[in-house]
């Protein structure tokens, strides 16, 4: 009865990044990088059952979403068919190049 929930597929750099985060975070704590990963990947499986509840990027347009749910993170998606591609990870203070994202 519940809504399908979009195939998750994470880009290649946005993968990356986000492992080097944990990876970062994890040298000063490993259960913070536990509980982070944990919580990131509860908000992508929320994003994917509910891809449109996420608030645009209006630097990107339209077809472009951001989770800011898991702090200090924020995860940029774009809804493509039947996918939830996850193309960026960052922290929230980076500074934030719309053409690192487009054509993603």
């Amino acid at each position: 009865m519940g809504l399908k929930a979009l195939r998750i597929r994470w880009a290649e750099p946005a993968e990356r990044d986000f492992d080097a985060l944990l990876s970062y975070i994890a040298f000063e704590s490993p259960e913070a990088a536990r509980h982070l990963f944990a919580k990131v990947m509860e908000a992508i499986e929320h994003a994917a059952r509910f891809p449109e509840s996420a608030r645009f990027i209006p630097e990107l347009g339209r077809s472009y979403r951001e989770l800011l749910a898991v702090r200090p993170f924020r995860l940029i998606y774009r809804i493509a068919g039947k996918e939830l591609r996850i193309i960026g990870v960052m922290r929230m203070e980076q500074d934030f190049d719309p053409d690192r994202f487009m054509g993603s």
